[in-house]
């Protein structure tokens, strides 16, 4: 089975959460549910800089928002939004 980039993995874990995430929770979860099997030498850190990347390049289109120091959620879950 062809594994998921890790934007969709990203969205997968995030979208099911009902809570904002940490990245390396984030990135916990995807390596649990076998999400992607390239993981590389940083999961995490790979998790952080695709959503850092998605904040800072697409800003308001972002489908994620960070809520604190390294913790994220889908903007779709952000009440008022």
């Amino acid at each position: 089975p062809s594994e998921l980039t890790w934007r969709k993995a990203i969205d997968k874990v995030l979208g099911s959460s009902s809570i904002p995430l940490h990245y390396s929770e984030i990135a916990g979860r995807i390596i649990s549910e076998g999400l992607r099997q390239n993981l590389g030498a940083t999961p995490a850190a790979t998790v952080n800089a695709q959503i850092a990347r998605s904040i800072k390049h697409d800003g308001e289109s972002s489908p994620y928002v960070r809520v604190s120091k390294g913790t994220f959620a889908m903007r779709s879950g952000i009440t008022g939004n």
